[in-house]
């Protein structure tokens, strides 16, 4: 999860957030595997439970974890490139208030600045990203080995520029959570932390309980958000799992992320 505010994202916060993006992928993965075909599915998905069953039977514990070194490997460049943003979109608008807030109960810096973040986020993570779904959909399991496999063959079946698939769509998920996280996180922590008077330096009374509240602050920041970046996510899994036609006439039929939006609301 990102961190809270501006006094805890320091370039020494990245490799926390780090560890922890790295552990949030190893336990979330199934989830997120079952989340992908879900959102793929057009139609009436089953049952959680009946999602989990199907992927058992079709491969085992293992089937779980198919797409989990580009996820793996996009946790720190995203971590990263979302850090950097957030901080220095921040910082900036600190500076053209002269470091006061834009309207101090609304905390709307941390809203622009997260919003901002998503951008440069989208970029790194996009290609990842996109072997991830194509990994994880059930409609490739024959067409790609690997993850290596799965880039080698984009490549020259799709061309570099495939790679980008699914860039406006990734950038909208992106902003929308990063913006909606950061500033909800910003207020739950002046709620419950910094008016708590609980420490947050590990060396002072009461680090436990502000480590605590701050886990809190995030776990419900993380839910919150995820309520407005959930349809662009599924625009996006929509676009990504698409392997662009050979033939000349054929037009995809995901082809942008409000169009997406717009069939789904239309067909399901």
């Amino acid at each position: 999860m990102p961190g809270g505010d501006e006094k805890s994202v320091r370039p020494a916060a990245v490799l926390p957030g780090l560890i922890a993006g790295v552990t949030e992928t190893l336990v979330v993965q199934p989830l997120d595997l079952v989340k992908t075909r879900f959102q793929i599915y057009e139609g009436a998905n089953p049952s959680l439970l009946r999602g989990f069953r199907d992927v058992y039977r079709e491969g085992g514990i293992f089937r779980f974890y198919r797409g989990m070194i580009p996820e793996v490997a996009s946790t720190a460049p995203a971590r990263t490139a979302m850090y950097a943003g957030y901080t220095w979109t921040l910082h900036a608008l600190q500076r053209m208030e002269g470091q006061h807030q834009l309207v101090p109960h609304l905390r709307l810096e941390h809203l622009i600045a997260g919003f901002a973040s998503g951008v440069p986020e989208a970029v790194v993570v996009t290609p990842l990203q996109l072997v991830k779904v194509r990994l994880q959909a059930k409609e490739h399991l024959g067409r790609y080995n690997n993850a290596f496999h799965c880039v080698g063959t984009i490549l020259r079946q799709e061309g570099p520029v495939a790679l980008m698939t699914g860039l406006s769509s990734t950038t909208c998920r992106n902003c929308a959570f990063n913006s909606i996280y950061f500033w909800s996180q910003s207020h739950l922590k002046a709620r419950f932390v910094e008016a708590s008077g609980a420490a947050e330096d590990s060396h002072a009374p009461g680090h436990l309980v502000a480590a605590l509240r701050t886990s809190a602050c995030a776990f419900f920041s993380g839910a919150f958000a995820t309520c407005f970046n959930a349809p662009f996510d599924t625009a996006k899994s929509r676009i990504q799992q698409q392997v662009t036609p050979e033939g000349e006439g054929q037009v995809l039929k995901y082809r942008g992320t409000l169009q997406t939006l717009r069939l789904v609301w239309q067909e399901e």
